[in-house]
């Protein structure tokens, strides 16, 4: 799999020269092989995602809220005539995925249903584990207000967990532990530092320190912070990387390209 980091940013996008280094556009994760494409999350970085006539494209939603649907209606295949897009998320609040991104596209939000796109959209409401093309996918609850979702991708003995918009709690973290264990490379949530979490506890965010130990509890081979604070800058987010960076561990840059 190759992996393809377009959008780490949290809550909203930012921008200025404060904000290059890391990026400023919000979660979104593109994984590829020779056939097939699966975006993780559809914020404002999707729009820099490539056309691909000859794969299949899929679209997995960790949930709804703004800052991971914002790019959503400037993703270029959606003007594709005919191209297939398959969407899939869990159904919250009574709401199938269907009905949930319908909100999305309709006025006052915005002028153009997604019916009206076209490309031909098919929705899947997550029930249990599922494969795209060869990537197998099976997926976990977050701690995260509203309800989030955990994926796991799995192509070819190797695997990616992405654990965006969770919240650590002792609850639940065995749970992602054993969901994550021996994964080749994780995303893990760190919004907030220290002091910023004891503020903000309950707002469905983590830290560095967490994600450290989740690392080692599961055997996580390779650490990608993501979701970054849109009030940290560069500097704040170089200074919190260099206490912890390694080989293996590093906060998500826009940009950046790993392979499994």
């Amino acid at each position: 799999m190759k992996i393809t980091i377009l959008g780490a940013r949290g809550s909203m996008p930012t921008d200025g020269k404060e904000m290059l280094e890391y990026g400023g556009a919000t979660s979104c994760v593109l994984v590829e092989t020779k056939k097939d494409a699966i975006i993780l999350d559809a914020g404002s970085g999707i729009q820099r995602v490539p056309k691909m006539p000859d794969k299949s494209l899929a679209i997995l939603f960790s949930h709804m809220h703004v800052d991971h649907l914002v790019g959503l209606p400037f993703l270029p295949s959606l003007s594709e005539k005919g191209r297939r897009i398959d969407f899939y998320g869990e159904s919250r609040f009574g709401f199938t995925l269907q009905e949930q991104l319908k909100k999305l596209f309709s006025p006052p939000f915005w002028p153009l249903p997604l019916e009206d796109y076209p490309s031909d959209a098919v929705f899947h409401d997550l029930e249990g584990p599922f494969s795209i093309g060869e990537i197998d996918v099976t997926f976990m609850g977050s701690n995260h207000p509203g309800g989030g979702t955990i994926f796991k991708l799995e192509h070819e003995g190797h695997s990616l967990v992405y654990a965006t918009d969770y919240e650590h709690d002792s609850r639940c973290d065995g749970k992602l532990i054993e969901f994550a264990k021996d994964t080749d490379l994780l995303f893990y949530d760190a919004q907030y530092t220290e002091e910023e979490f004891a503020k903000r506890r309950g707002f469905g965010h983590s830290t560095v320190a967490m994600g450290l130990k989740i690392m080692e509890e599961c055997g996580a081979k390779n650490l990608r912070f993501v979701h970054h604070d849109p009030r940290h800058t560069d500097e704040m987010l170089r200074e919190m990387e260099e206490k912890v960076a390694s080989d293996n561990i590093a906060f998500a840059r826009e940009g950046e390209e790993i392979l499994l």
